[in-house]
């Protein structure tokens, strides 16, 4: 009897860990571009990970002007979800960005650079990751976040609004004149959620441990993406 129920929670649990959802980005209720997220459990290296894959690509209409069609994985620690691996492949108009990581020394470093990803940081997906899987009660109001060789330090305001958590970011960069970016013009995704005075919600459903919606703000424009449907469906 021990053994069946011990086998359900396992089970339970790796359907919770393996989510593939899909959401529709819409730009003044224009829709934009689709998003396909998948967070999942993998061995790496004979230790397990979760792997955390966004894929961002505009609609039909909107590729014909502007077409971005960009895919970033990270894989970070079950345990403390430190970053031990990122990858991107991004394009868009004459910004096409390939960025890789590697480890060394128990460090990981971008590749052709001696830039190093610190423990104790979450990049942006990681992040996103963290605020959709972590009690509410233990999100914290302040942690560290990189971007591709930058520091950030990440205020989160958080709130309960009709039983879905609120989470309001605010990146503040470190200036450290040490500090350069990996590539000197990062995609428009990227870019954007990091601008001076942007203002990032993120909507959580905590019943599902899903994102329902995040809105990316920077005066009078207004960026949304919301949840369509599972993947699989």
């Amino acid at each position: 009897m021990e053994i069946k129920k011990n086998l359900i929670i396992f089970i339970f649990s790796l359907l919770l860990c393996n989510t593939s959802l899909k959401y529709e980005v819409t730009l003044y209720g224009i829709p934009m571009a689709n998003v396909d997220m998948s967070f999942n459990n993998k061995t790496y290296k004979d230790f397990e990970v979760i792997e955390l894959f966004f894929k961002t690509s505009t609609n039909n209409i909107i590729s014909q002007f502007f077409k971005v069609d960009n895919e970033y994985r990270t894989l970070i620690k079950n345990n403390n979800l430190d970053i031990i691996s990122f990858e991107k492949s991004t394009y868009q108009p004459n910004v096409i960005n390939r960025i890789k990581t590697f480890e060394e020394n128990e460090k990981i470093l971008y590749e052709g650079t001696n830039i190093i990803i610190p423990k104790n940081h979450f990049n942006i997906f990681s992040l996103l990751y963290y605020l959709s899987n972590t009690p509410f009660n233990e999100i914290q109001s302040e942690v560290d976040l990189e971007r591709e060789g930058l520091i950030y330090k990440c205020l989160i305001n958080k709130q309960i609004n009709q039983n879905l958590y609120e989470f309001e970011l605010q990146f503040n960069l470190i200036n450290n004149n040490n500090l350069v970016p990996v590539v000197k013009h990062s995609d428009i995704f990227t870019w954007g959620l990091f601008r001076k005075d942007a203002k990032n919600k993120i909507i959580v459903d905590p019943t599902l441990n899903q994102i329902q919606k995040c809105v990316f703000s920077v005066g009078i424009s207004n960026l949304k993406a919301k949840i369509k449907r599972p993947l699989n469906n």
